[in-house]
């Protein structure tokens, strides 16, 4: 448990916290936007049948044969994933591992599950755009000017990089983490992922930290070791 105990000390000293979270940390709660499992089954059954769409994700991008029924899987899928939608364990043990320090997130989540569970909406920017931004016809909320602002602000100072879920081959979120890995000397990235997915930055100012297995599991293993350093 090395590497929790570091993560924690990490966690612990650091004067911001920059989250970075991809569909891994989704998976970890049980939404997966590329599964063809029971839950899209049970909720989008006869788009599968009628178009042949075999995935959340496939839905969003899908060429439908009218207007009409765009919107009604939009509508729906706001309507499972975002209104019925219950903080699960996962994210109440992230707000925990937060606490009250100050901290920004970049995701491709459009769920908005993170501030449905309590994070502030002004400290996360949803850079693919929200669900129900999509399904009112919305673009993206450009939150950069605020990120970019809380680097300023960190600037020189501890930042625990918290990398969520991000696979070894994303393109949006990924590369920005590593940038600020490297070029802030007091930073440390802490990348939870399954062991195929992580990739650590090939230059850091400090060691980054692998934590390879199930996210909620990690978190649960960190709050642990919490209580403990």
């Amino acid at each position: 448990m090395v590497s929790i105990e570091l993560a924690v000390k990490a966690l612990k000293s650091a004067d911001a916290i920059l989250i970075g979270a991809s569909n891994g940390l989704s998976i970890a709660e049980g939404y997966n936007i590329f599964a063809d499992n029971d839950m899209f089954r049970s909720q989008f059954g006869d788009y599968k049948r009628m178009f042949g769409i075999r995935c959340l994700l496939e839905g969003f991008f899908f060429n439908y044969p009218t207007q009409t029924e765009r919107q009604e899987f939009l509508n729906r899928a706001v309507k499972y994933w975002v209104t019925d939608y219950s903080p699960s364990e996962v994210m109440k043990d992230l707000l925990r591992i937060v606490g009250d320090k100050d901290y920004f997130v970049a995701t491709t989540n459009g769920d908005t599950h993170l501030e449905l569970s309590g994070f502030d909406s002004a400290k996360i920017f949803e850079i693919e755009n929200t669900f129900e931004r999509v399904a009112r016809g919305l673009p993206v909320d450009d939150k950069s000017r605020q990120l970019q602002e809380f680097l300023s602000r960190y600037s020189g100072k501890k930042i625990a990089i918290l990398e969520l879920g991000i696979g070894r081959n994303n393109r949006i979120i990924k590369p920005f983490l590593f940038q600020v890995a490297q070029s802030e000397p007091q930073s440390v990235l802490i990348a939870l992922n399954m062991p195929h997915e992580i990739s650590l930055p090939p230059q850091s100012a400090n060691t980054p930290i692998a934590l390879a297995g199930d996210i909620a599991a990690t978190f649960k293993h960190i709050l642990k070791s919490y209580d403990e350093i």
